[in-house]
């Protein structure tokens, strides 16, 4: 079966190794004794200084250094557990001044650290919020997320709807219309065309565009290799000739063909040239090596970390010729 080219998500095996390398500092801070009040006090005098420092600077950044600087656990809230503990989510040591709480693992965390943890699991494709401490996987509710990181109603709309994102690409394929930009999610993989509710609305009549070229659809339907444009191309033609990529991670790899088929169920992948060399098929959802094409179980050795960064033991797999079935 032909296959389509979709975009590149790391595999959660290779994830995991990365939160568990991220988890690996040593807590080495401890919390200030300075009275809540205090803290207030100093903070609010910093918040007004950096809101003149921030005038320049682009909204994005404007809100994320603001969230640092005002969110605060309440003391008198007896619903948390307040306690004299380690941040364990303050990786880069920012000692954020707010109390610490207890979340349901037993992790002492602060509100701004927990935005922060929870904004790099949505960043990374996460659907879940799992803690961050050491040896602990413990997965929070997200109502519980919510409380804890005293997110207000904008983030927690941005949250739902990152989630809702990162589910969709796990379950389904996820592409702009070439008509009107919007999303459309494609739930037949084995076929190439595809419509827009959209521009069907709009056009009033039924718009259809082709999921590999991102074309006005052409030709006969169904189709799960190519469409009827010239500019569509044959997954063979595709995989014999995309150029080579350049990993910026990954050390010793060259002449590896920047489009493989996934080995599995032959649907065409690319890899984003980051990060480490595996990658995660959205039509099987297997997990394979994009150098060797072995299965990652197979490639790697999860204990050592280095093997997923590094030329695999066989080398490059060459071109493929021929697609999986």
């Amino acid at each position: 079966m032909g296959g389509i080219i979709t975009r590149y998500r790391r595999g959660k095996i290779a994830r995991k190794v990365a939160r568990r390398n991220l988890r690996s500092y040593d807590f080495m801070r401890h919390v200030r004794e300075d009275r809540h009040n205090e803290r207030y006090i100093r903070e609010d005098q910093r918040y007004a200084r950096h809101e003149e420092e921030l005038s320049s600077d682009d909204e994005e950044s404007r809100s994320w250094k603001t969230a640092e600087e005002v969110k605060f656990y309440d003391p008198g809230d007896a619903t948390l557990t307040i306690v004299d503990e380690e941040d364990v989510l303050d990786f880069d040591y920012d000692d954020f001044k707010s109390l610490r709480a207890l979340m349901s693992c037993g992790h002492a965390v602060t509100p701004t650290s927990l935005t922060n943890w929870c904004h790099y699991l949505l960043r990374e494709g996460e659907c879940t919020f799992e803690c961050g401490a050491t040896n602990c996987d413990a997965e929070w509710p997200f109502k519980e997320v919510c409380k804890m990181a005293l997110l207000t109603p904008e983030e927690i709309e941005d949250f739902e709807k990152k989630l809702f994102e990162n589910a969709a690409r796990d379950l389904l394929d996820i592409k702009c219309c070439p008509g009107c930009k919007s999303r459309v999610m494609r739930t037949d993989v084995s076929n190439l065309r595809v419509q827009c509710t959209m521009c069907t609305k709009d056009k009033k009549r039924t718009y259809t565009f082709c999921w590999q070229c991102l074309k006005s659809w052409k030709g006969p339907d169904p189709s799960s290799d190519r469409c009827a444009n010239d500019e569509c191309q044959n997954p063979l033609e595709i995989l014999k000739s995309c150029p080579p990529i350049t990993f910026k991670d990954v050390e010793g790899v060259t002449g590896c063909p920047s489009v493989r088929a996934c080995p599995t169920c032959g649907l065409l992948v690319v890899h984003d040239a980051t990060a480490c060399k595996n990658i995660h098929c959205a039509r099987c959802k297997v997990e394979f090596c994009f150098v060797c094409l072995k299965l990652t179980t197979d490639c790697v050795d999860e204990a050592n970390i280095t093997t997923f960064y590094n030329l695999c033991p066989g080398g490059v797999a060459p071109r493929q010729t021929a697609m999986p079935s």
